[in-house]
């Protein structure tokens, strides 16, 4: 049996995911974090049992990052709106 491997074909709709994800996170969103956590960790079971990710390697590199920055410009947001509201 011939297996095709499917690590080099791009899927359009994650692509789209992923640059929702990067501009929700330079807004500074929470549903930057919530797409970065989900490009991480979703995972599914197999028809065998098993369970693995859904998103490939890179999709999940990409997940960390989303977080990471949706992470910084949160609280950078979060820090400028306080000082703002102070003064």
């Amino acid at each position: 049996m011939i297996q095709t491997n499917n690590a080099h074909k791009v899927d359009n709709s994650t692509r789209n995911y992923i640059y929702t994800g990067y501009l929700t996170a330079i807004f500074g969103g929470i549903l930057g974090i919530v797409i970065g956590w989900d490009l991480m960790k979703k995972k599914r079971i197999t028809a065998s049992g098993e369970k693995g990710f859904v998103y490939s390697l890179t999709d999940r590199q990409h997940g960390a990052r989303i977080l990471i920055l949706a992470g910084i410009c949160f609280i950078l947001l979060l820090t400028l709106t306080i000082i703002a509201l102070d003064a």
